[in-house]
């Protein structure tokens, strides 16, 4: 049996929902400096029926050695992998240009008491001259949480049955949201919200476990080249707005 074969079969030892990293298994093995061996296997692996999610970078990184960093991340959680590293996202996080959050955030677990999904698409409408943004004219009952702190939840319901849920960003007084829209498992805004039962109720409450509805960083590492910029849907309506590319998502390459 080679190198290559001996890892392969240790990486089908390893237990549901248990991991090992890269130099754990180059140990077992026998030689601690053959990680990148290991790497090699994970990066050109085409066997299906090897968990290759089941090894990780590290305790703080799912790694960028598989080629579908998100599938390897979605297969550990449904297979009950407590994940080591968790970070709830806060404030300083959202208070930061709309752009920038909204590409961070692709990769991110958009997490409930009872679930936890991989955000992959999201939504950009920052500032008053964006005429796809309901802050476009001006500060009203509905969108003034839109000009509130960073870190809150904007939750409006469209077409009398599909609740829109969107995170506030930026400074306080600029008005400026991301539009939630996909999930790796659920694709759609309103499914997505159906799925975990959001409704207004969120709304101007702040993304935090207590109000039970967060976002958490669980060590995904994407290649920035797999995030695409897109037109945002549904704006027809916003003039040369309709064509800004402020639609983000995740591209399985």
């Amino acid at each position: 049996m080679n190198f290559e074969e001996r890892i392969k079969r240790l990486i089908k030892e390893i237990p549901k929902g248990q991991t090992l990293t890269c130099l754990e298994l180059a140990i077992r093995v026998g030689d601690q400096k053959a990680y990148q061996v290991v790497e090699n296997v994970l990066k050109n692996n085409k066997d299906s029926d090897l968990p290759c999610h089941r090894v990780v970078e590290s305790f703080k990184s799912l790694g960028k050695y598989n080629r579908d960093v998100l599938d390897k991340a979605h297969l550990l959680y449904t297979e009950g992998y407590n994940f080591p590293y968790k970070k709830v996202l806060g404030k300083d996080f959202f208070n930061r240009k709309t752009k920038d959050v909204a590409k961070d955030l692709i990769g991110k677990w958009l997490v409930t008491k009872d679930n936890a999904l991989i955000i992959t698409e999201v939504e950009v409408y920052a500032g008053n001259n964006d005429l796809a943004s309901h802050a476009s004219k001006g500060k009203t009952q509905r969108t003034k949480v839109m000009f509130g702190p960073a870190g809150i939840w904007y939750v409006y319901l469209i077409y009398g049955m599909y609740h829109m849920l969107n995170i506030v960003t930026e400074e306080k007084g600029f008005p400026a949201a991301i539009l939630i829209r996909g999930t790796f498992s659920v694709s759609g805004p309103g499914r997505l919200t159906k799925k975990l039962s959001i409704d207004k109720t969120f709304n101007k409450k702040p993304a935090n476990k207590k109000t039970g509805l967060w976002i958490e960083d669980r060590g995904i590492e994407l290649d920035p080249s797999s995030i695409k910029a897109l037109k945002r849907i549904g704006v027809d309506y916003a003039k040369n707005w309709k064509d800004k590319l402020l639609r983000f998502k995740y591209i399985k390459k």
